[in-house]
């Protein structure tokens, strides 16, 4: 139990067929960096999920320039498809909306030589990557049979600790904002399509001389109290299970946790409204 399990050769239609029997599931795309492509894998472990999830990763290949003409670089992005239970929607994403991850719609199309009917996937990404508002591939990602990861439920066997978060996500932001000059078009198209990635380069900096003078004066973050924590998750689990912001004041979790934050002292209402505008 809590195991990620390795299937050779699995689509999200072959691999979840009757599933749905069990309860509503729902599917999404996530984008990341591919330097982080590894830990993506295996976010099975560090979340603790009632119902088996499926996720399957894609390398464009025939399709890259259509990608690249949409705006976005195929080199430096994570092409990744979950299919996991609506229930556990929150859960899977938590972890990933706390480090930044937003929630946008886009549009799958089929690229060139290839025919499939267009789709609306919901995408989580690290907010450092522009999403389009279109991408091609050559299949429907619900077919695409690629090395596949079945996380089964159990208890959470790897911690993500605050520090390997903060490091995921630097390192998606080094791999993002770098120039990216190298392309992978000198890989054999024989390649195994989950092949291991080149290791990354170090990422050398030269620090800049300041003067004590010069220095901006440090300003300590005002902690949140437990209770404004709580309302934050709750806020930020709806938000991932679909509920729309203008929803979310009116469901029972929320509800239950404003007023007991209301009696609190916590300014409910004007906390409501700045993580709108995060999210």
């Amino acid at each position: 139990m809590g195991e990620v399990e390795v299937v050779e050769s699995g689509s999200l239609d072959g691999l979840t067929a009757g599933w749905e029997e069990y309860g509503p599931r729902t599917r999404i795309m996530m984008l990341g960096a591919r330097a982080d492509r590894h830990a993506l894998r295996n976010h099975g472990r560090t979340v603790a999920i009632e119902e088996s999830a499926v996720s399957v990763f894609h390398r464009p290949r025939t399709e890259r320039s259509e990608i690249e003409a949409e705006g976005l670089n195929h080199a430096i992005a994570s092409f990744q498809f979950v299919d996991v239970a609506m229930a556990d929607l929150g859960r899977w994403m938590q972890p990933l909306i706390g480090q930044g991850w937003t929630r946008s719609e886009v549009q799958i199309i089929a690229a060139n030589d290839s025919s499939f009917e267009d789709e609306t996937w919901a995408c989580f990404h690290h907010p450092a990557i522009q999403l389009p508002e279109k991408i091609p591939f050559s299949e429907s990602p619900a077919s695409m049979a690629r090395k596949a990861f079945v996380t089964h439920p159990g208890p959470i066997l790897d911690e993500a600790s605050d520090s390997e978060m903060q490091n995921l996500v630097a390192s998606m932001a080094v791999e993002i904002s770098q120039s990216v000059e190298e392309s992978d078009d000198d890989v054999p198209e024989t390649e195994p399509e989950e092949a291991a990635e080149d290791p990354e380069p170090e990422v050398q900096t030269e620090p800049i001389p300041m003067t004590e003078e010069n220095l901006p004066p440090v300003v300590e973050p005002t902690p949140e109290s437990p209770l404004e924590s709580e309302m934050r998750q709750v806020i930020s689990l709806l938000v991932a299970g679909g509920q729309e912001m203008g929803d979310i004041m009116e469901h029972p979790e929320f509800v239950e946790v404003s007023e007991r934050a209301a009696a609190a002292g916590v300014d409910v209402w004007g906390m409501f409204v700045r993580l709108s505008e995060e999210s």
